[in-house]
C-alpha cells in the first residue's frame, strides 16, 4: 500500500515541476514584456500559478489513483506499461498546447483558449505573423521539452512502480478516500469558490497576471463554455437595428438636471447585497426592514424606477462599474479576455488622478470577480484575508459592519480624490447575522429581512460616522444593490419586480435634497449618468444612458437564463428565447417588440467582437 502512495506523491512532484518548468519558458520566452515588471512580481506569478497547477495535478492524481485501485491486483510490470502510455499522451496533449501557445500569447496578448478552433480549418491564420525561424523555434523545443518530459517521467515517477505490489483488496476503500481528497487542489481549497481563472491573479500588471494563469488550465476551462457562445440573435437587418438604437439614445447636446455641485467630488459606490425594492419602505416595499435607508432617501436623489440587469453578482457588478449588460447563459465576467476590453467607470476615475479600492469582505475569487477587478483598474483590493481569522464570522467571511468600519478607516486617510467601491455580503444567504431578531420568524423570507435589517443598521451608522469626517462635503456616495431577490413574494425569473432595486445618491456634495426621478433605468445607466454630472466622457460605455438627460427616453431591461425582459412608463414585455416568442405583453409593447429585440441583437454582435 505504502508503494502506491509513494507513487502517487512522486507522480504529484513530477507534474508541479512539469508546470513549474513550463511557466519559466513561458516568462523567458516573452523577455520583452519582462521591462518594467519586478523580479519580485515575477516571482509571485509562479507562487500563485501554482493554484492551477495544483489543480491539474489533483485530476491527473484523481485518474492515478482509481487506475491503482481498480488494479489492485496487477504485478509492476504491467502497471510500468499502463502508467507508461497514459502519462505519455496525458504529457504530450499539455506540450502541444503550452508550445504553441508561446508565439500565440506574443501575436494574441491572451492565452490559447477555444478560440484557436476556429481556426481549425485554416490553421495558417493562428500563426500568420510568426516567420519560418519561428516556426523552427517552436518545433526544436517541442522535441526538446517532449524528449526531456519522457526521460524525466520514466527516470523518477515510473521508476517507482517497479516496487508495487498486488494489495489486498481490504485497503481499496483507503485508496478511495485518499484519491477522492484530490478534488480539494482541483477545486482550489476548501473555500466556496470553485477554481477559476480568477484564483491566481494578484497583480495590477496584465504580464504578471498572465504568467501565473497555466495555459493548459485556462484552454481546458475555455472548452466548457463552448456553445455558451454561440447563439447570434439575429432579429433585425443591419439598417433596422441602427435605427431602432438610435431610437432609444438622447441628444447628446440634450439639457440635464445638475445634482451634483462639486467639481472633482470623491465617489463612493456602496453594492448592497440582494437590495430589492421589495424590502425597501419607501419603495412601496416591506416596512421596517430598512428604516436608516427609508430616512436618508429624504437627504438626496432617490431613482424610483431603477432596476438589475440581472439575478446574479458578477452580472451586477460588471453593469454598476462597466455598464455593460450579461446575455442569457452568457456574463461577461466569465470570460477574462474580453473583460480587459469593456469600459472600466474605475479606469475613468484613474484618469482623474484618483484613488481606487474595491471592498469585500469575502473571497473576491469567486465568479472570476477577481480578474474582473484587477483587468479593469482597481488599485487595491480588501477582501477577507485582510481581515483577522477572529472576524471570519460569516459563510462568506467578514460580516458587513466591520467592512465599513474598515471602509472608514480608509476613507479618513486618503489624501486625494477617490474611487472607492463597497460589496456587502451579510444579506446573502444563509442570512446568518451578528445581532438579535428584529423581523421575528425563522420562515426564508423572514430571514431575509433580518439579514437586510442588520446590513441597513451598519449603512446608518457608517454614514452617521462619515458624515462627521472632512471628506463627507466632498464626496457622491451612491447606494445601489448588485440585484434582486425571489424572496418576500417568490418571485420567478420573469417577474419584472424581481429585478426592481434601489438607487440612492447622497453627500455633501450634492445641490438636491429629497428629490426622487421616476424615470425607469436600469444597472449600466449608473455610468453614464455619473459621468456625465462631472463632465467625463461616457461615450465608450454605449449601453448605458443618462437619466437625468431632459431627453432622455426611460426604459431598463434585464435578461435571465432563456429570456430577456423590458419596462418602461407605457410596456412591459418579456421574450421567451426557447419559444422564441413573447410570453408577456403590457400596454403598447406590441408596436415596439423590434426595438427590444434590438437591444439584444446590439449586445450580443458587440460581446462576440470583445
Amino acid at each position: 500500500m505504502k508503494n502506491r502512495l509513494f507513487y502517487l506523491l512522486s507522480a504529484g512532484l513530477f507534474w508541479l515541476a512539469f508546470f513549474f518548468v513550463f511557466r519559466l519558458l513561458f516568462v523567458l520566452y516573452q523577455w520583452d514584456l519582462l521591462e518594467g515588471q519586478s523580479f519580485f512580481e515575477i516571482a509571485k506569478a509562479f507562487v500563485s500559478g501554482a493554484r492551477h497547477d495544483l489543480s491539474l495535478m489533483g485530476y491527473i492524481l484523481l485518474l492515478s489513483g482509481l487506475i491503482l485501485t481498480v488494479t489492485f491486483w496487477l504485478p509492476a510490470k504491467k502497471l510500468k506499461g499502463l502508467f507508461t502510455v497514459i502519462y505519455s499522451v496525458v504529457g504530450l496533449i499539455f506540450i502541444m498546447i503550452l508550445i504553441p501557445n508561446l508565439e500565440l500569447y506574443r501575436n494574441w496578448g491572451f492565452h490559447l483558449d477555444a478560440t484557436v478552433l476556429s481556426y481549425l480549418k485554416t490553421p495558417k491564420e493562428a500563426m500568420a505573423s510568426t516567420t519560418l525561424s519561428t516556426h523552427l523555434l517552436l518545433f526544436v523545443l517541442f522535441i526538446l521539452t517532449s524528449t526531456a518530459s519522457y526521460i524525466c517521467l520514466r527516470k523518477f515517477v515510473i521508476v517507482k512502480l517497479e516496487k508495487i505490489k498486488p494489495i489486498n483488496y481490504k485497503w481499496i476503500p483507503v485508496l478511495l478516500f485518499i484519491t477522492a481528497g484530490m478534488i480539494i487542489p482541483i477545486r482550489g481549497g476548501f473555500g466556496i469558490a470553485p477554481m477559476n481563472v480568477g484564483f491566481v491573479y494578484f497583480s495590477q500588471s496584465t504580464f504578471a497576471n498572465h504568467a501565473a494563469v497555466n495555459p493548459v488550465w485556462n484552454f481546458s476551462y475555455s472548452l466548457k463554455k463552448i456553445g455558451k457562445d454561440g447563439k447570434q440573435f439575429k432579429f433585425l437587418k443591419e439598417d433596422q437595428l441602427k435605427s431602432a438604437i438610435a431610437g432609444l439614445k438622447c441628444n447628446p447636446n440634450s439639457d440635464r438636471l445638475q445634482v451634483i455641485k462639486a467639481k472633482k467630488p470623491n465617489v463612493v459606490v456602496v453594492m448592497l447585497e440582494s437590495f430589492t425594492s421589495k424590502a425597501i419602505g419607501s419603495l412601496g416595499g416591506y416596512q421596517g426592514a430598512t428604516p436608516n435607508f427609508d430616512e436618508l432617501t429624504k437627504e438626496g436623489v432617490l431613482f424610483s424606477n431603477f432596476y438589475a440587469i440581472g439575478d446574479r453578482s458578477k452580472i451586477g457588478i460588471v453593469g454598476l462599474l462597466s455598464g455593460y449588460p450579461s446575455l442569457p447563459q452568457r456574463s461577461v465576467i466569465s470570460y477574462t479576455k474580453k473583460t480587459q476590453s469593456i469600459p472600466s467607470l474605475c479606469r475613468k476615475f484613474t484618469k482623474q488622478n484618483y484613488s481606487s479600492a474595491f471592498y469585500y469582505g469575502g473571497d473576491i475569487r469567486f465568479a472570476n470577480i477577481n480578474s474582473y477587478l484587477m483587468n479593469t483598474g482597481f488599485d487595491r483590493l480588501v477582501t477577507m484575508f485582510d481581515f483577522s481569522e477572529d472576524l471570519y464570522n460569516s459563510k462568506w467571511g467578514v460580516h458587513d459592519e466591520y467592512v465599513f468600519e474598515r471602509l472608514l478607516k480608509d476613507i479618513k486617510s486618503e489624501t486625494k480624490p477617490f474611487f472607492k467601491v463597497y460589496f456587502t455580503l451579510s444579506s446573502h444567504e444563509p442570512f446568518d447575522v451578528p445581532m438579535e431578531k428584529v423581523i421575528k420568524g425563522n420562515s426564508e423570507d423572514e430571514r431575509f429581512l433580518n439579514s437586510v435589517n442588520y446590513t441597513d443598521r451598519c449603512l446608518g451608522k457608517f454614514i452617521a460616522d462619515f458624515k462627521k469626517t472632512e471628506a463627507w462635503e466632498n464626496t457622491i456616495l451612491i447606494l445601489v444593490a448588485d440585484h434582486g431577490t425571489r424572496y418576500i413574494d417568490k418571485s420567478v425569473p420573469s417577474d419584472f419586480i424581481k429585478y426592481q432595486i434601489p438607487m440612492l445618491w447622497l453627500g455633501g456634495a450634492l445641490n438636491q435634497k429629497n428629490l426622487v426621478v421616476d424615470k425607469f433605468g436600469c444597472q449600466p445607466d449608473m455610468a453614464n449618468t455619473l459621468l456625465s454630472q462631472l463632465d467625463i466622457n461616457a461615450d465608450e460605455f454605449i449601453f448605458g444612458k443618462d437619466l437625468l438627460a431632459a431627453d432622455q427616453k426611460g426604459y431598463a431591461y434585464f435578461d435571465y437564463n432563456n429570456g430577456f425582459g423590458y419596462i418602461d412608463e407605457k410596456e412591459r414585455s418579456v421574450f421567451d428565447l426557447t419559444s422564441n416568442k413573447y410570453v408577456h405583453e403590457e400596454g403598447e409593447s406590441a408596436n415596439n417588440r423590434e426595438n427590444w429585440k434590438a437591444l439584444l441583437q446590439y449586445l450580443n454582435e458587440d460581446f462576440r467582437a470583445r
